[in-house]
């Protein structure tokens, strides 16, 4: 029998009301009556799902509006398309009847019976025109798309097997095993975990002391005590940034042809990783990105925080003719309205621009109304007062009122449009009650109050799943910046569900800060199923060769710039300087109108800071770097790739950085160890490894140092599977 899910923790749930056009009336607000009844759930909705998206607007198929009762007995180029009460009479039934509407895909028997019996009874209509965003189709989502409505109330499911639980995340993930018939894997071994949770939150190896302290340790609490000194490192923000930075494609130079460098763009960066340190509730951390300046004018990390407006790519060449001005202005207010989109909401609103989004229920007119809250941002350089010093920062300007860009051409302007929100957003009112001449700062404040509002379902669910993406290999929704249509489908939508209300509503623990990131890692992280380990099932393989249901954790390999970083740690050369100005590791001069960065490779120990103190140039590219899929700065990369290719091989064996770090961690496992190849070897597998080596691997490691040298042994040791790779 099923066990119902028991816990010891208080749920406290967010409760908001489901809308549905498929479950009540979206047309009436009046009571209706049972032939509008069946309009509004099944009628309506399958006109609008079957035969709208052709026969609407301006451009109607065959001239033929089918939006309203009246346009639909008036019809198109062939006539009345319908007689209410008469088939025989109904064009648009004999097209039905003949399967020639649709052309492609023909009603179904079902649907044909819907129309059938909807004209004999007089063809009711109510609620005035159809929407052809309303409802969700094989071809594009409508507004019942499920990431556009309220947060459900859902509980954890009873399960089987309660041994496994340790978190109610991992009742979900076990319904879904035990319905599949797979069990989830063993719990991972305690050395393969403490690297994990160290990677995971900080970017860089444990000490062997912090290994032997977390194997040895026999409270039973001892994950969680991990995990919180973990999280209250310094060095979590600088992981977690890096992140953040990927995202809303933090670079330090304009890009385009001249790509002149931005020296006092990096306060932005310092901000991120502060506010993730001081665990800043995500609403306030996203608040103050759009409109920090507004909200605190006075306040030097405001001035720093609005650098998210202007972390994209900026070209500095100005054209004479008014029109390419224009247009340049419109490509970057493009920009910044995707990452916007995007990075908060989940949704590509930048492919609104030219035409009505073709997969997502947004209008170009909304786009525009969207846009006119960002058009007064542009980029410049802001003084803080305290300490007289420059900052690269978003300058705010006073725009004249957006007008629709018909097509998206700055020649065929249109209506002015006020500042709003989108309609597609369930329980949320899009209008900012605004004029389209409203000031700057009224417009970008209610953008940012909009954005972050609790009643505002994407908010919550992009970031829960952009955090588990970070923890899992892959988010329960597997593009975590597009939860439209052309995005992934959940593979646990209940527990998706689960977690943005836990976020958006502080949730079991009671009385935890809401939208708290630290808070949603110690969730994810105290779980069986972050636990597991990594270990392959051929069985469950087959029937879920890419362990979306996770019967183990997806082993994966550590990022570019961890990779740089644990080499640097465990050759004793990191240096853990927090903060300010970063390292170069390009030689940057201006030739011909252009700024080139040749790549170097910087040997003073001032250098050997944590990559994300790199002065992230767009066209200052990292040999290095790069082998390993570091991503380019000027564009959003919300999922990296994780190639394999001999080049990283070759890197890791031949290039200067991986010959001196080499050599340093010799001179290390020399001082630490002592002079016998037994102990360099023991020590070395510490470091690197969290573990001691095997018979077999002792020996033949020592052999190779006494034939090779410790240098040799080093380059070898890095360039191994272990190293490279978290199980």
């Amino acid at each position: 029998m099923l066990v119902p899910w028991r816990t010891g923790f208080r749920f406290r749930w967010l409760t908001v009301a489901v809308l549905s056009v498929l479950n009540h009336s979206v047309f009436a607000a009046e009571p209706l009556t049972t032939e509008q009844s069946r309009f509004e759930k099944s009628v309506g909705p399958l006109l609008i799902a079957r035969c709208v998206a052709c026969h609407s607007g301006s451009e109607s198929k065959g001239s033929l509006d089918l939006t309203t009762r009246d346009q639909l007995i008036k019809g198109g180029e062939n006539g009345p398309a319908l007689a209410p009460g008469m088939l025989e009479r109904s064009l648009i039934w004999q097209r039905i009847l003949a399967e020639e509407m649709p052309p492609k895909h023909p009603l179904s028997a079902a649907e044909k019976a819907t129309i059938q019996e909807w004209i004999q009874t007089g063809a009711t209509w109510s609620g005035g025109p159809l929407d052809p965003l309303q409802v969700s189709t094989d071809q594009r989502a409508g507004f019942d798309w499920w990431s556009l409505q309220p947060i459900r109330q859902v509980a954890p499911p009873a399960v089987h097997d309660v041994g496994y639980l340790r978190q109610p995340v991992d009742a979900f993930i076990q319904a879904q095993l035990e319905q599949h018939g797979l069990q989830p894997a063993q719990p991972a071994d305690r050395r393969v975990l403490i690297r994990r949770l160290t990677f995971d939150l900080i970017g860089l190896p444990p000490s062997p002391a912090d290994v032997d302290e977390f194997v040895n340790e026999a409270r039973p609490d001892a994950v969680e005590r991990l995990i919180d000194r973990l999280l209250a490192s310094p060095h979590y923000g600088e992981r977690w940034a890096r992140h953040w930075l990927d995202v809303v494609r933090f670079g330090e130079s304009n890009g385009f042809e001249r790509d002149l460098p931005r020296p006092n763009a990096w306060p932005y960066r310092d901000w991120v990783i502060q506010a993730l340190n001081r665990d800043l509730p995500y609403d306030e951390f996203v608040r103050w990105q759009l409109a920090g300046d507004i909200i605190a004018p006075n306040d030097p990390d405001a001035i720093r925080s609005v650098g998210f407006l202007v972390a994209g790519a900026h070209d500095t060449v100005v054209p004479v003719v008014d029109r390419m001005r224009a247009l340049m202005r419109q490509d970057e207010l493009e920009d910044t309205m995707g990452v916007v989109g995007q990075t908060f909401l989940g949704l590509t609103l930048n492919c609104a621009r030219c035409h009505d989004h073709k997969f997502d229920p947004i209008t170009a007119r909304e786009y525009y109304q969207f846009a006119s809250a960002l058009a007064g941002v542009d980029h410049g350089e802001r003084e803080l007062a305290e300490t007289k010093t420059k900052i690269y920062s978003a300058i705010a300007t006073q725009p004249p009122p957006m007008k629709i860009h018909k097509r998206g051409s700055v020649s065929m302007l249109g209506d002015e449009v006020a500042p709003a929100g989108l309609r597609a957003v369930q329980g949320l009112d899009p209008s900012f009650g605004l004029t389209p001449d409203a000031i700057e700062s009224h417009r970008r404040l209610k953008l940012a109050n909009w954005v972050t509002d609790v009643r505002n379902p994407l908010f919550s669910r992009v970031m829960v799943n952009r955090i588990w993406h970070y923890h899992f290999g892959t988010g329960l929704v597997e593009t975590p910046s597009d939860l439209g249509f052309n995005g992934g489908k959940p593979s646990h939508p209940e527990l998706l569900e689960w977690l943005a209300g836990e976020f958006a509503g502080a949730g079991f623990e009671g009385n935890s800060p809401r939208l708290s990131v630290k808070r949603m890692h110690r969730l994810l992280l105290s779980s069986a199923t972050y636990q597991q380990s990594s270990v392959f099932n051929v069985d469950a393989a087959r029937g879920d060769a890419g362990n979306r249901l996770l019967w183990r954790m997806n082993p994966h390999r550590l990022e570019a710039e961890a990779v740089r970083d644990a080499m640097l740690s465990v050759a004793g050369q990191l240096n853990t300087e927090i903060g300010g100005k970063g390292y170069a590791d390009v030689n940057s001069y201006f030739f011909k109108g252009t700024q080139f960065y040749d790549p170097i490779d910087p040997v003073a120990f001032a250098n050997n800071r944590r990559t994300v103190y790199r002065m992230w140039a767009r066209g200052g590219r990292s040999p290095f770097l790069d082998t390993f899929d570091c991503p380019d700065p000027s564009s959003t990369t919300p999922r990296r790739s994780a190639t394999v290719t001999p080049l990283q091989a070759l890197s890791l064996l031949n290039h200067s950085f991986s010959l001196r770090m080499a050599a340093r961690f010799a001179d290390r496992l020399l001082a630490e160890a002592g002079p016998d190849p037994r102990d360099q070897v023991q020590w070395a597998y510490r470091l690197l490894y969290g573990r001691n080596p095997t018979v077999d691997e002792a020996s033949l490691s020592e052999a190779f140092v006494q034939r090779q040298g410790r240098e040799a042994f080093c380059r070898a040791m890095w360039n191994s599977s272990e190293f490279l790779f978290l199980d």
